[in-house]
């Protein structure tokens, strides 16, 4: 017996029968145990009421090896698995390699094997909600199960002919070898730039990606930045937002949450790479938290202001876009007052990724409309391009930062569940567009 199955088995085939007996039975239990409303019908849109089912069950990837979360563990599995069986083809197999000893799916248009325990555990790490419903969209759309495969293959081959060697563990690439025993890259955002692109294109994509690491090993190597000389330190400072709950790699990082779901951090910049600030390099520093974040925002003011584009549409809903730095945009949504992008009652903003921030003027009651649109944006945006910030609506009001509107996705639709603050504004909008009387 394994893990996996609860009867006897010699051979792969038999490990899998014992499986698909097991399955069905397991499924249902666990379900209707832990959450009887879910229906469970293995189609391809009941994947997004999977995942919460699971992020509703696994609140993080250590609680899935205690023994009560066993069966919804294997549950998830086996639904997944069936389900992206039942809709694309194929079949079960036990798993061989670095997936050795786990139940996989080989899809028809797709012979590589996939591993559902993989996008289980990504899920629970990265809980966004997404992670089922973009795999199967990358699967409907013909890049195959394999993609996940073939860019590992193309990571691991450039490091180990760059002279390094290094694992992968819950999608980030652990390189060890001369001077890299702490490095960490996670490979989403790498994810999310080739995903759109063909994959003839991938081996240069993953080249270049990867080519900013090596070039600070080098550096790091024959010149290396003594952290703890501040005043060298000092002028590379620099802020930038990032997701409220992104992990902090097992090291606390400098950051303050500025509204629901958008956090500021400070940063080292470092020409090739962009390293948080921990608090235990913060120790070591004479400057106090306040301070550090105020001379990190001047810095990255001082690289100057970005440029301001009028992206009216047809419809004459008013959205500017602010454009000039893919790396520290996001840090102006601080001070949009020194930008013609806000109105008498401030301005609704979004800043779905690094790089990309929208923002509308708050004037008048197309408020209402385009803020619909502003969320439209962000959550296209937030779901596909690298750096993923928040997908929800902000309003910007005399250098305070408010939640506007927290974004869903509900099927095919997305919901817009907006503040009581907010709210409170958009009907002051609309009082004074009435007039008096």
């Amino acid at each position: 017996m394994s893990f996996w199955i609860d009867v006897p088995a010699e051979t792969d085939e038999e490990r899998v029968a014992a499986w698909r007996r097991q399955l069905a039975p397991l499924v249902a239990d666990v379900f209707a145990t832990y959450s009887a409303g879910f229906f469970a019908d293995y189609s391809p849109e009941s994947l997004a009421e999977l995942e919460q089912f699971v992020l509703a069950a696994l609140p993080d990837p250590a609680v899935m090896k205690e023994p009560s979360a066993l069966p919804v563990v294997k549950a998830a599995v086996g639904y997944l698995g069936e389900t992206l069986l039942r809709a694309g083809g194929g079949e079960w197999l036990w798993g061989q390699g670095k997936y050795a000893g786990t139940p996989c799916v080989a899809l028809e248009a797709d012979a590589a094997q996939l591993a559902p325990m993989e996008y289980i555990t990504k899920a629970v790490r990265v809980r966004d909600g997404n992670q089922f419903t973009r795999l199967w969209s990358r699967i409907e759309a013909g890049h195959g199960a394999d993609s996940a495969d073939l860019l590992l293959t193309l990571v691991e081959t450039i490091v180990q002919n760059r002279g390094y060697s290094c694992t992968i563990e819950s999608d980030e690439l652990l390189l060890s070898g001369d001077g890299a025993s702490d490095w960490v890259l996670p490979l989403d955002n790498l994810r999310r730039k080739i995903a759109a692109e063909p994959q003839d294109q991938w081996p240069a994509l993953v080249a270049d990606h990867l080519s900013t690491m090596f070039a600070e090993l080098d550096v790091a190597a024959t010149d290396p930045l003594d952290l703890d000389d501040f005043e060298r330190i000092r002028p590379l400072l620099r802020a930038r937002m990032y997701p409220e709950d992104m992990a902090d790699v097992g090291i606390p990082v400098v950051a303050r949450t500025l509204a629901p779901g958008l956090a500021q951090r400070v940063v080292i910049d470092q020409v090739n790479t962009i390293v948080a600030v921990t608090y235990d390099r913060l120790s070591h520093w004479q400057i106090q938290e306040q301070d550090l974040f105020e001379l990190a925002e001047d810095n990255t003011h001082d690289d100057g202001l970005l440029t301001v584009e009028d992206l009216e549409d047809e419809d004459g809903e008013r959205i500017f876009g602010l454009y000039g730095s893919g790396d520290y945009a996001s840090a102006h949504v601080r001070w949009l007052g020194a930008y013609p992008v806000v109105g008498h009652w401030g301005a609704a903003f979004v800043v779905p990724c690094e790089g990309t921030v929208f923002i509308h003027p708050l004037n008048g009651t197309d408020a209402y409309v385009t803020v619909g649109t502003l969320a439209k944006m962000a959550m296209v945006t937030h779901a596909e391009r690298p750096s993923p910030v928040s997908p929800s609506v902000y309003w910007w009001n005399d250098g305070i930062i408010e939640l506007a509107a927290e974004v869903r996705e509900s099927g095919d639709e997305l919901e817009l569940h907006v503040s009581a603050e907010f709210q409170e504004v958009m009907e002051q909008i609309a009082e004074y567009a009435d007039g008096p009387g």
